[in-house]
């Protein structure tokens, strides 16, 4: 099937982009990677009237790291540059461990970071893994900018909370405390595949003893969710497997799955057990071998 036809307009700088936005709120939309947007467009399920190219915006790519800030990736870094980088590798591994086995190299070569949170599927990797780290967004408007956490920017399925002429401008990841471990689960039937379930765990043990965690799940919400109760559960003890099983049960509790034509609820609820505890026992063992 074909596109639909739409105008094209190709901005040199985030400010004539968001301005071209906030005067055509309801014609407009933005094209990143275009893995998702394309493929609806041509369902006819989005018929924009026209298409902005951020792509022409060369400041919107780009993977820096500054000590004491932490590290920042531009909102049209594609997901295999992320998968690729040394400097994601080691300041963000989760991310780079999500990036890994999202999709396929050709889609991983296309798809951007903030294409890919904008999107917002529940069933997103690489979001899944930031909220993990306590990433925020930085949104660029015709106001100036707002940065907020990256787990309070999703409302529900493709909901966020930009508003009319706002854009993702990078994505801000603090840098992480001295034995942190991390680890990303997703259980697919295809590696290719979106997630039926995943969880993402990124922790700090000082002694032996957790002291800060953050426990994600996708694809058992509307929107990717932290648990907190598992990591009230994990918050100053010493991981054990034992606690590790604990955890899982709750995070199985604190879920609200559902059935369709990926997984039953029920699938998704022992899949959401196995993976929790997986994932939770593997970022311990990654801190008490130096983690970061």
């Amino acid at each position: 099937m074909r596109v639909p036809q739409f105008k094209y307009f190709a901005p040199k700088t985030i400010e004539e982009a968001c301005s071209f936005c906030a005067t055509h709120p309801q014609g407009a939309l933005v094209l990143a990677g275009g893995t998702d947007l394309l493929a609806k467009m041509k369902m006819r399920k989005i018929v924009p009237q026209y298409l902005l190219n951020l792509k022409t915006i060369p400041e919107l790519n780009a993977i820096t790291y500054e000590e004491g800030r932490g590290l920042r990736i531009g909102a049209l870094t594609t997901i295999e540059a992320i998968k690729n980088s040394i400097v994601v590798q080691r300041r963000c591994k989760i991310l780079a461990q999500a990036a890994a086995v999202e999709s396929s190299v050709q889609i991983r070569n296309l798809a951007t970071l903030g294409g890919n949170i904008a999107n917002a599927s529940p069933a997103a990797d690489a979001p899944l893994a930031l909220m993990a780290a306590a990433a925020t967004v930085v949104l660029a408007g015709v106001g100036g900018e707002r940065e907020i956490l990256l787990e309070k920017f999703f409302v529900g399925p493709g909901k966020t909370v930009l508003q009319p002429g706002e854009l993702i401008k990078e994505v801000h990841v603090p840098p992480a405390a001295p034995k942190t471990g991390v680890a990303y689960r997703k259980h697919s039937l295809r590696r290719t595949d979106i997630a039926i379930v995943s969880a993402a765990v990124v922790l700090t043990l000082a002694d032996d003893v957790c002291t800060d965690i953050k426990i994600g799940m996708g694809s058992v919400a509307p929107t990717i969710i932290r648990a907190p109760r598992c990591e009230a559960l994990v918050t100053g003890q010493r991981i054990t497997e034992e606690l590790a099983d604990a955890v899982a049960q709750e995070a199985v509790a604190e879920a609200a799955p559902i059935s369709d034509v990926r997984g039953t609820a029920e699938y998704r609820s022992r899949a959401i057990f196995e993976l929790t505890k997986s994932a939770l026992l593997q970022a311990a063992r990654d801190a008490r071998m130096g983690g970061f």
